[in-house]
């Protein structure tokens, strides 16, 4: 009886520990949004004013800042549906389709769909190898695709 309190006990802290941990975690995960957040509505709130200081009289600088405030919603838009997706799969509503996928391929797409903004930044996006061969890997496209253009 003894050992048996003993193991309930151990399993106990094991969980508490556990949830712990990922309360940890959800308080840095809701630190990043937060952060991820703030800067693209402050970008926003900063082009807007701007424009309703007058700015707005400039052709020039009015086009530039309606772009720059066009590319940050876009920019909250992929915040919100990588929110969606993470909310989807913990409760097991997304559901991914696992497939036969060549990395290599994906990876250039990836590439291509960020080379506007990488060269605006003046940054080219490149292997640091040859891959003549296509590796192939078993997983959901669509998700390693918006995970790898979040990271690039």
């Amino acid at each position: 009886m003894n050992r048996e309190v003993v193991e309930w006990a151990e399993t106990k802290s094991q969980e508490i520990d556990k949830l712990k941990e990922m309360e940890n975690y959800r308080k840095e995960f809701l630190g990043n949004v937060s952060h991820e957040l703030k800067t693209p509505i402050f970008n926003i709130q900063g082009y807007v004013l701007t424009l309703l200081d007058g700015a707005l009289n400039d052709p020039t600088i009015n086009k530039k800042y309606l772009e720059r405030t066009e590319k940050s919603i876009n920019r909250l838009i992929s915040i919100v549906e990588d929110l969606e997706s993470i909310s989807k799969l913990e409760s097991k509503v997304l559901k991914l389709v696992i497939e036969k996928v060549n990395i290599v391929q994906l990876v250039n797409e990836v590439f291509e769909a960020q080379e506007i903004r990488a060269k605006n930044r003046g940054i080219k996006l490149v292997f640091d190898k040859d891959y003549d061969s296509p590796i192939w890997v078993l997983a959901d496209k669509k998700r390693v695709f918006q995970a790898l253009t979040n990271l690039i």
